[in-house]
């Protein structure tokens, strides 16, 4: 998808610039962060629409140590959902009705939260934690069918609770594990109808400036 092209150039942009413009600042405060590969699971609302498991999904982490073991910062994220299916849609637009034929429905979500994490045990040791990211989703989607195209992006508010491990490799260097549930108050499927955006993250990736 050509869009796809260009959401993934800015997000590269956006995300060279943010982590060029955080190193100095981070020598002098107490601010770490994380760059992660991230599968998610589409449920519910969302796994009625895209129905396949997102091998293309990345994420960064900006948190600031407040206490001993509590950090708040924000989090960005990008998952890409796809599914190629014939199943007839059902549509809840002015003029409702259905459609059948060969389908390709899109989901690109874009995380955009602030954040609190607790974590367990010592530094410099593997290091359990728990967390809340709060904050919206930037929700595109895309049907198309045949010579048809539909798209609806639209802003929705949401949660997503998180359990984790750091696992230290070096100084000032981590592997980070962890699982995030994704949940959307707010909603509107592409083919209007109301629907609650949800799917479960499983992100691994490298912590730095620990």
């Amino acid at each position: 998808m050509k869009f796809n092209k260009i959401y993934y150039c800015f997000f590269l942009a956006v995300a060279f610039i943010v982590f060029q413009s955080t190193q100095g600042f981070a020598q002098r405060h107490t601010w770490f962060g994380a760059a992660t590969y991230q599968m998610s699971f589409p449920l519910g609302d969302t796994k009625n629409f895209t129905d396949e498991t997102s091998f293309r999904g990345i994420g960064l982490d900006f948190r600031y140590t407040i206490q001993k073991s509590t950090t708040v910062g924000l989090t960005f994220s990008w998952n890409v959902f796809h599914q190629r299916t014939s199943e007839t849609a059902e549509l809840g637009t002015k003029n409702p009705g259905a459609v059948t034929g060969t389908q390709d429905r899109y989901i690109n979500a874009f995380p955009i939260m602030a954040n609190i994490h607790y974590y367990f045990g010592e530094r410099g040791r593997i290091r359990p934690y728990v967390g809340l990211n709060a904050g919206g989703y930037f929700m595109l989607q895309r049907f198309a069918i045949g010579i048809v195209t539909l798209d609806n992006d639209r802003w929705e508010w949401g949660v997503a609770p998180e359990v984790g491990l750091i696992i230290p490799v070096e100084r000032d260097f981590a592997i980070m594990v962890n699982g995030k549930y994704n949940y959307a108050f707010t909603g509107e499927s592409v083919l209007g109808n109301d629907i609650n955006h949800s799917y479960v993250g499983l992100n691994i990736g490298f912590v730095w400036q620990q």
